[in-house]
């Protein structure tokens, strides 16, 4: 075992009686759930179902909601599973806890807790009293503990849609033996990108192969038909709509320069990418004289509101659809590195992202040019360009018929570490 990863045991071991001081604050500001902090410490209140169990961990709503459908593609290969998907974050556990209760294939197979903190005796009581029989990660969510509790009990394991910056990837290599330590042991590494694929390939010391980022294989999301037709009449009203999803600190400010740029003023509707900031962006809004309506509180928002508020989870389709373009956010917050665009530009909408997109270089390299997908600067390109063209019948076409994949590449690595259906 390398000298860093022997030095992180030892600190987060010393650092464990801290820890609860550390969720109360947490609970304080929003970022945990009242009544669920026992799970952060491996202290469920729910019971592990009977049979084979598969643990499938992301950090951000990004990451679940592939990892939904990654256990809905596997529930059809092996019908006899079930699933343990555990978050970091409220928002993501709110999206999975409603998505399983509304989703007949999941429904009683997937249950949803937090994840828990990575200390040597939090891990080890997390991994006795789940036992599962193989745990798949998401993305970056790389944990010491967790994982040297995983290999002890050799429990397979496996990283999927990987996905690290070129400074990520300089930061693992310089400590060479850790890296190799804890990217080596995965059974399966599958990357999201070729970079990410070259960069685990030397840290690993094996060959790691991209099948493609999974979220290409997230269908478009859905939405409600008559609501959709509601809001289209009562707060559209025939402007032309301008919406923004997934926006982070700085990026709805960005939208409302390019708004009081524009003449005739589009409806605009905010969906940001974490709700809990709703009061500072109506504070925000109010600054610049603007009028607003509060989806979550059931604001009634009519042909004469500048801005519809989304401060809700699982709309995002019913709003895509109402716009004429869509800034997706992410490409302007520094350190973000934008946010999936494929699902967008599938649902025949014009798309304007900012340009700072380093997590989607591929899809950025693949559509750039193309109509539909659209870079911006500033506000001034953004009001310049509205509405955008949105993107041809024949782009879509190619997205939809190459969607699946990278999904059915990772599920065929995966189902050798699966649990056997009975006979």
């Amino acid at each position: 075992m390398s000298l860093a990863r022997t030095a992180y045991e030892v600190a987060t071991s010393a650092a464990e009686p801290l820890f609860g001081l550390v969720m109360r604050r947490r609970l304080r500001r929003g970022k945990e759930v009242e009544g669920r902090v026992g799970e952060r410490f491996a202290r469920p209140n729910v019971a592990r179902p009977a049979g084979p169990l598969v643990w499938l961990h992301g950090a951000s709503i990004g990451e679940t909601r592939l990892l939904l459908e990654l256990a809905r593609t596997l529930h059809a290969h092996r019908p006899g599973l079930h699933f343990l998907l555990t978050s970091q974050t409220v928002t993501a556990a709110e999206l999975l806890d409603r998505a399983i209760a509304q989703d007949p294939a999941l429904k009683g197979r997937a249950l949803h807790q937090f994840a828990p903190l990575d200390s040597p005796a939090i891990a080890r009581r997390f991994i006795l009293y789940w036992k599962p029989d193989a745990a798949i990660f998401a993305e970056g969510e790389i944990w010491p503990n967790l994982l040297k509790t995983l290999r002890r009990t050799d429990t397979p394991t496996a990283l999927v849609n990987a996905r690290m910056t070129e400074k990520s990837l300089q930061g693992w290599s310089r400590w060479s033996g850790l890296s190799r330590d804890l990217f080596g042991g995965f059974d399966v590494i599958l990357a999201a990108d070729r970079r990410t694929a070259d960069g685990l390939s030397a840290l690993a010391g094996r060959t790691v192969t991209s099948p493609g980022n999974l979220k290409a294989a997230l269908p478009p999301p859905g939405h409600d038909a008559d609501e959709e037709a509601a809001l289209r009449k009562d707060f559209v009203g025939g402007r032309p709509c301008l919406v923004a999803v997934s926006t982070h600190d700085g990026e709805e400010a960005f939208v409302l320069d390019a708004l009081a740029l524009m003449s005739p003023r589009p409806a605009c509707i905010i969906v940001p990418r974490h709700p809990e900031r709703a009061p500072d962006i109506i504070r925000l809004i109010e600054s610049r004289g603007m009028s607003h309506a509060r989806r979550s509180t059931g604001d009634t928002a009519t042909a004469m509101t500048d801005v519809l508020l989304a401060d809700t989870l699982g709309e995002v389709g019913l709003f895509a659809r109402l716009a004429d373009t869509v800034y997706l956010g992410g490409g302007h917050a520094p350190g973000v590195g934008g946010h999936n665009p494929i699902e967008i530009i599938r649902l025949g909408r014009a798309l304007a992202t900012g340009p700072d997109v380093f997590n989607f270089d591929d899809a950025k390299r693949d559509l750039l040019g193309q109509p539909g997908y659209n870079i911006v600067e500033t506000p001034a390109d953004l009001a310049g360009g509205f509405p955008f063209p949105a993107p041809e019948t024949e782009l879509i076409a190619r997205m939809e018929s190459t969607a699946r994949a990278p999904m059915d590449a990772t599920v065929d690595a995966l189902l050798p570490l699966l649990p056997e259906e009975p006979r």
